[in-house]
């Protein structure tokens, strides 16, 4: 009551009580007393309990015993951001370990969620979301399964919030940005952003899921990685608010809804929609989505089992990198009927040069150095290379975006 109501920020009851599990016996229960004699009731509505913080073997930290770790220097080691990444990945309903390792795993983990947030705004460099961003029926396959899959992680986070659950939290976006992004996504779409021409429909569909990526990240991050996320905001294209802490929660889709012909929410204020607690940073997908997210998961083993053979390939000396092999994919009936949608994009799924798809009894991969000579450009190779007399070195891919630069450089 002291706190509570001589505030004019604050009111009775509290949102939440948090202390350690002691408290029950302690403040938990006195202002509980207190509360409901002055009030008939309590001075809270929920209540948040944490273990103690012990040391790396489990044992509690003492001075005298020459294993406790002090706040204060691990924020002037590592910065505060690594303290609370520890924080939230910690299950704090038990007692708490840290030590000198963890905190060096936890910094590891740090650095590349960052370098994850990096990536994607690196390649945003000249996409105005207003003016640039591509309908969501008219994106390239890959870029629509990103943004279903990160509604899908948005989804199981936001409630993970709800539930104060941080630790659920921070190891769905871990897995996210790490998993579905840095080893998969970004992995593919690499060629496609370095190579297309810059104002492409292909280099512009990625732009685009990488802009809604990149700003759900944000709002998602911002009550762990603090600083991180509010850095990483301000340099996100057309932003309008000058902090991400002033932003709202991505909101999750209903399924049901379609709403894939929308444009980005970009196109009105995000202060507005702020006000109204109405932004949408998590991407309008529409029925298909649950397609999508199956479709590529079986894509996705399937390169797994050729990445596989790319690596022993790669022991052999047979090739150097992926983009020197041409892979002969054998599948049994179904996987090559499923397959056969996508041959035209297998290649880039691989990160290959060229794929050839067989039928056959079951899956088979067989690798092979690539035919033709390698593009300078994009090092992929081709039998083309040599073909235009204007750019003698380049394949017929990079011909065409190269001829697309010069006419817009001409205009």
């Amino acid at each position: 009551m002291a706190v509570l109501e001589t505030r004019d920020n604050l009111r009775f009851p509290a949102d939440v009580y948090l202390e350690g599990g002691d408290q029950f016996r302690g403040w938990f229960n006195s202002s509980l007393m207190c509360g409901l004699a002055a009030h008939d009731q309590a001075p809270y509505k929920e209540i948040i309990t944490y273990g103690w913080v012990v040391d790396g073997e489990g044992k509690q930290m003492h001075k005298s015993g020459g294993n406790a770790v002090s706040p204060n220097e691990v924020m002037k080691q590592s910065g505060a951001e690594i303290l609370r990444l520890w924080a939230a990945t910690m299950d704090v309903t038990e007692d708490v370990r840290v030590s000198d390792e963890i905190l060096k795993r936890i910094a590891d983990s740090y650095r590349k969620m960052r370098n994850t947030l990096r990536y994607a705004l690196g390649n945003l460099d000249g996409f105005d979301p207003e003016t640039d961003s591509v309908v969501f029926d008219e994106m390239q396959e890959l870029d629509r399964w990103a943004l279903a899959s990160l509604e899908a992680s948005t989804a199981k986070i936001l409630q993970a919030y709800e539930a104060y659950n941080f630790q659920a939290a921070t190891k769905e976006l871990t897995s996210f940005m790490n998993v579905t992004l840095s080893a998969r996504y970004f992995d593919i779409i690499k060629d496609r952003l370095y190579t297309a021409a810059p104002k492409s429909p292909a280099r512009r569909s990625a732009q685009t899921a990488l802009f809604k990526i990149a700003d759900a990240l944000c709002r998602l991050l911002s009550p762990i990685l603090v600083f991180t996320s509010d850095e990483a905001w301000e340099n996100l294209p057309n932003q309008k608010l000058g902090s991400v802490h002033v932003a709202v929660f991505p909101t999750v889709t209903p399924a049901s809804r379609r709403l894939s012909s929308e444009r980005l929410a970009h196109s009105e204020s995000d202060e507005e929609l702020s006000a109204e607690g109405l932004r949408t940073a998590a991407p309008n997908i529409n029925d298909g989505g649950d397609t999508l997210l199956t479709d590529w998961e079986r894509i996705f083993a399937v390169r797994d089992e050729v990445l596989k053979a790319l690596e022993e390939a790669r022991s052999e000396k047979l090739i150097g990198s992926g983009l020197e092999a041409r892979v002969i994919l054998t599948a049994d009936e179904n996987t090559f009927a499923f397959l056969q949608k996508y041959r035209g994009e297998l290649r880039y799924i691989f990160i290959v040069s060229q794929v050839e798809l067989l039928p056959g009894d079951a899956l088979k991969v067989e690798v092979k150095k690539a035919d033709g000579a390698k593009c300078e450009r994009c090092w992929n190779y081709s039998t083309r290379v040599g073909e235009s007399q204007g750019y003698p070195t380049a394949c017929e891919r990079c011909v065409e975006a190269l001829s697309e630069i010069q006419k817009a450089a001409r205009v």
